[in-house]
């Protein structure tokens, strides 16, 4: 399993397809590496990250290793939204 991290683009740049390609360069390696399952966290993309595949999770769903990391400790508020893509579907 893995944990995304930090997608974003400028405001002025969405829609362009930084987005994507970002996206797509960030889960290649985990593709590579056999990984099963990507987890992330977002306030402001949970209609952005299914066009990939990802689907709403429950926090409390979430792998105990993913669960103790900064990101859902401290880093991201109780607030975002928990997701997750099975990489072995596609």
């Amino acid at each position: 399993m893995a944990l995304l991290r930090s997608v974003a683009a400028a405001r002025d740049l969405r829609g362009t397809g930084l987005g994507w390609r970002l996206t797509e360069a960030a889960l290649e390696p985990f593709r590579h590496l056999d990984v099963e399952e990507a987890y992330l966290l977002t306030e402001t993309a949970d209609l952005f990250f299914p066009r990939f595949g990802f689907r709403p999770i429950l926090r409390s769903e979430v792998p105990r290793s993913i669960q103790r990391s900064v990101e859902f400790t401290s880093a991201c508020p109780a607030s975002a939204r928990a997701m997750v893509l099975d990489l072995r579907a596609g």
